[in-house]
């Protein structure tokens, strides 16, 4: 069990008569990602408090107030501010009979930190989706089987966005285990599934799964069908897989490619990264 930085909270659940397999159980109600996140949060907190020579779990609102007025003046955005409520809420003592996020004091300052620090929303720029299809099935790409592990890797990326659509966690998460991978009958096919210890935010019976209809054709006879060869996922997938086969070291389907790392794990942010760089590729084709 992952309590790193929670375990303020977990005293005050077990002070509160609740057994500690009943803590242990609750305390893992948020995912890993969210508890590093709020153990990262609570170290800072009780690092200001400590050089003040205060105790973060039962300090007055009015301190938890004034650290967050330090954020706020740092610039940190309202989101950021509020992960920050959340995760001191979390291991704080109830001050004046609610939780620090509840508190009324903290609900004011929350509105105040909105109505100075708005939101500013990105323009995102457009993109014609027949431009980049084009551009995957460009001279760069093919033949697949002697592209680039880069070119290869980004293709694979982009297709299994387009096709399946589903959000980065979720591509993180698949698998190459033989228990998350399945092809149909001829390649017709590919299932894929996460890894089973992937925890869906909104868990649903078909949440993860991934079915890739493939495009190969036995026998090519127009550019249109030659088109459609070139942009089959299957075959981009099993292309990958078959190459990155022995340097492979995990069994998630998208891992590094260069340097030291290679083979290794890759973030949201990079698979990320790969789509817009798969993206501009098919704009400069």
């Amino acid at each position: 069990m992952d309590s790193v930085g929670l375990a303020p909270e977990g005293h005050q659940l077990i002070d509160s008569g609740l057994t500690t397999e009943v803590v242990k159980t609750m305390l893992n109600a948020r995912a890993p990602s969210t508890r590093k996140l709020y153990a990262l949060q609570w170290r800072l907190f009780v690092f200001c408090c400590e050089e003040c020579q205060l105790d973060p779990v039962n300090c007055t609102i009015a301190t938890v107030l004034e650290f967050l007025q330090k954020c706020f003046s740092a610039r940190l955005a309202p989101s950021t501010i509020k992960v920050y409520v959340a995760a001191i809420s979390a291991s704080h003592a109830p001050a004046d009979g609610s939780s620090v996020g509840q508190h009324p004091l903290t609900s004011r300052f929350m509105c105040g930190v909105r109505q100075l620090g708005p939101i500013c929303r990105l323009h995102i720029p457009s993109w014609d989706l027949s431009v980049v299809l084009e551009g995957m099935s460009g001279a760069q790409y093919e033949p697949l089987e002697s592209a680039s592990e880069k070119l290869l890797t980004l293709k694979v990326a982009l297709l299994l966005a387009l096709t399946s659509l589903k959000k980065v966690e979720h591509l993180q998460a698949l698998s190459l285990a033989h228990s998350c991978l399945d092809f149909a009958p001829g390649l017709s096919k590919a299932f894929l599934y996460p890894r089973p210890d992937c925890i869906p935010k909104v868990p649903t019976l078909d949440a993860h799964l991934v079915v890739l209809q493939a495009f190969c054709l036995p026998l090519i006879l127009t550019p249109g069908q030659e088109r459609l060869h070139q942009l089959c996922s299957v075959r981009a997938l099993c292309t990958n897989i078959h190459h990155s086969g022995q340097w492979h070291k995990l069994e998630e389907l998208l891992v590094s490619i260069g340097g030291n790392s290679r083979g290794d794990v890759v973030s949201k942010q990079c698979i990320s990264n790969w789509i817009v760089e798969a993206i501009s590729i098919a704009y400069k084709a």
